[in-house]
Formats: structure tokens, C-alpha cells, sequence
């Protein structure tokens, strides 16, 4: 997580450009001129980023204190878990509101990744079903 200053200052300007964006957009969501689904998702990817920045603040903050900062892994972990876990439930939406299908981009390798994601977590389960 090691930076050089230009970057640091790079990222710095991104996200000031990028709390401007905010800014504006938050008053044309305020207009309610917005499909529920559109903002839905505008709000999952806005809670995300505010996870991940908190995790990257904490684990920053950490380093600075001479602190273990990958104490922190958990959490983005359990974010990662979380953030799955709803596309998951959009996904299954999607395919019953037949949004998705066989010709959908990238079906088949989600496919493949869900599959191996459910062999490595099944047997997590059966051993607390005991």
C-alpha cells in the first residue's frame, strides 16, 4: 500500500474531483429524476467505496501508529463477502426478470467462478451441520 507523492497527490485530486461529483450528483438525486434500480445501485457502489475508503484509512492510520495494520484484511474481507453477496441477490433478479441470459457477456465465466466459490464453501458447512 506504499505510495509515492506524486501518486498520493494524483489520488488526493481524484478524490477531491470526485467529492465534487458527489456533491452535484446528491442535488439531481435530490430532484428524484431517477430509476429506483438506477439508484439502488448507485447506492451499493457508493457504500462500498465508503467501506473501502474507511478500510484503507484505518489501515493507513495503523502504519502511521507503528500498529499491525493487517488487522484490517478482515474487514475488507468481510466487505468483499458482503459486496458478493448482494450482486448475487441483483443477479438472481436479474435472471428472473429475464434481464440475463445465455447470450449475456460473461455468463458463463461467473458461472465457472460461483461454481468454484461453492466447492470451496460447502465444506465450511457441512462441517458446522454436525
Amino acid at each position: 500500500m506504499e505510495t509515492s507523492n506524486n501518486d498520493r497527490r494524483s489520488v488526493s485530486e481524484r478524490l477531491k474531483a470526485a467529492t465534487d461529483e458527489l456533491q452535484k450528483l446528491e442535488q439531481l438525486v435530490i430532484s428524484g429524476d431517477c430509476a429506483p434500480r438506477v439508484l439502488g445501485d448507485f447506492r451499493n457502489a457508493v457504500d462500498s467505496i465508503r467501506q473501502t475508503a474507511w478500510a484503507v484509512q484505518q489501515w493507513s492510520e495503523l502504519q502511521q501508529q507503528n500498529r499491525d495494520p493487517y488487522t484490517v484484511l478482515s474487514l475488507l474481507s468481510e466487505e468483499r463477502v458482503r459486496r458478493a453477496a448482494q450482486l448475487a441477490k441483483d443477479l438472481t433478479i436479474d435472471l428472473e426478470s429475464l434481464e440475463l441470459g445465455l447470450e449475456t457477456e460473461g455468463l458463463q465465466k461467473l458461472f465457472e467462478a460461483i461454481k468454484g466459490l461453492h466447492e470451496r464453501l460447502a465444506p465450511l458447512f457441512s462441517k458446522n451441520l454436525v
